[in-house]
């Protein structure tokens, strides 16, 4: 093969990568809205794509936020806690990998900030990340956009959850004017005052029922059934072509 094939046999590859990347971001939006099927497709998109191409943190990201949404529709506290984590992991790996990468890491934050604190203990982590993405909007915008208000209600939120009130009074003070959240922000700032700057907070009383939401039970066990499926599949194909590469060698 010519230098110039390869040229564009990469080139090709790389269309074909964005392509499916794009439509499993399409499929991961219309899932965070409750699309069971557009889950299924995410999930085994997003799968294949990583086997396929490797090392692209924004895939992981991705595919981390799609197993956290199979966690929010599974029936059983381990199984959502196996796949909350396994979900936090591959974000965890996907921002060391791309540290600066605003979509990765508004992905991990929002399912970090999702995520009950009592059994994750990630609040520090959504924190992190929401103040990068404010930084992040600051800079490119010179002012805080009409955009970044839900971030930081949300990051406002997340100190509270963790009793460092004073923070989350001065996240809040921001938004008073907000035609969106300015009245919810103003009430937040009443329930805070005279209270002590930093607290210690017993439990952030959000548990993993919540956290699950109000789902049909039927649904949430025919997905991860799913899931199940689609995992054993693909173990077996992958050990099919290790099976064959290892004929090939001898």
């Amino acid at each position: 093969m010519t230098s110039l094939s390869i040229k564009n046999a990469a080139v090709a590859t790389d269309s074909t990568f964005q392509e499916k990347l794009d439509k499993a971001i399409e499929l991961h939006k219309e899932g965070n809205g409750g699309n069971i099927s557009a889950i299924q497709e995410a999930y085994r998109l997003l799968e294949q794509l990583r086997h396929d191409h490797p090392g692209h943190p924004l895939a992981d990201a991705y595919h981390g936020a799609v197993m956290n949404l199979i966690a929010r529709y599974s029936t059983k506290t381990f199984e959502r806690l196996k796949y909350s984590n396994r979900g936090l992991k591959l974000l965890d790996e996907a921002v060391a990998a791309d540290p600066n990468n605003p979509k990765i890491r508004l992905l991990r934050g929002k399912v970090a900030y999702a995520v009950p604190e009592k059994h994750f203990h990630r609040t520090a982590t959504a924190i992190e990340d929401y103040k990068f993405l404010i930084d992040h909007s600051m800079r490119e915008n010179g002012a805080l956009t009409e955009g970044d208000s839900k971030l930081v209600y949300e990051l406002g939120e997340a100190y509270y959850r963790i009793g460092r009130n004073q923070d989350a009074a001065n996240c809040w003070r921001k938004l008073e004017n907000d035609p969106e959240y300015g009245q919810t922000a103003k009430q937040k700032l009443q329930s805070v005052a005279g209270r002590p700057a930093v607290e210690e907070v017993q439990s952030d009383g959000l548990g993993m029922s919540d956290f699950m939401g109000v789902i049909a039970l039927a649904t949430g066990k025919a997905l991860l059934k799913w899931v199940k499926h689609e995992e054993k599949k693909a173990r077996k194909k992958r050990k099919k072509k290790e099976r064959r590469r290892r004929k090939r060698k001898h």
